[in-house]
């Protein structure tokens, strides 16, 4: 599927510290909470530099049209990922190019 099609079919979290989507392809990624806090790209947070000491717990995630997800952090901070832009986040055997190592046995 092109990435012009992407669309986020559900999402759920996955414990207290990532967060399952489930691709309108058929595909399912689990991302780190901590890993997309460290990868918002606002002005706040390039400015700072810093999210070491940033909440890693989201109090809500939403899609934004058929285009983004819209991420609520616990502290209030918010961040929005284009659905492209996160998917090329996914860090699953598949996408990284190893699917004879799957984690799933």
């Amino acid at each position: 599927m092109s990435e012009a099609g992407l669309q986020i079919r559900t999402m759920a979290p996955v414990g207290r510290y990532a967060l399952r989507v489930d691709w309108s392809d058929s595909h399912e990624s689990i991302f780190a909470l901590a890993g997309l806090r460290t990868r918002c790209d606002c002005r706040a947070c390039e400015s700072s530099g810093e999210t070491k000491d940033a909440a890693t717990e989201i109090d809500r995630a939403e899609t934004l049209g058929d285009a983004s997800l819209y991420l609520r952090w616990h502290d209030g901070h918010e961040s929005f990922f284009l659905l492209p832009e996160l998917r090329r986040l996914c860090r699953c055997a598949y996408c990284i190019g190893e699917p004879e190592r799957p984690i799933t046995g």
